[in-house]
């Protein structure tokens, strides 16, 4: 690494490729999977909040039929 010196002033000391080589790659391979580099979670809530509630609706005034229904969802299923 000393060669690259005179060309990069961080002598590659760079907190991203620190975080990939030391952290990610072995989680990796420990566990399969990162922690927080998945979409899996964020795709389902899009799903439940935004595809269902738009095939029920009749696609004319979109958006209040699905803010209308979500809040119906959380006044009826959250009010213990």
């Amino acid at each position: 690494m000393n060669i690259f010196s005179r060309f990069n002033p961080s002598n590659l000391r760079l907190p991203k490729l620190h975080s990939w080589r030391y952290h990610v790659i072995p989680a990796i391979r420990q566990f399969g999977i990162v922690n927080g580099f998945t979409t899996d979670t964020y795709e389902t809530l899009h799903k439940f909040y935004v595809k269902n509630p738009y095939r029920k609706s009749n696609k004319k005034e979109i958006m209040n039929q699905i803010l209308n229904k979500l809040i119906f969802f959380f006044l009826f299923y959250n009010c213990s």
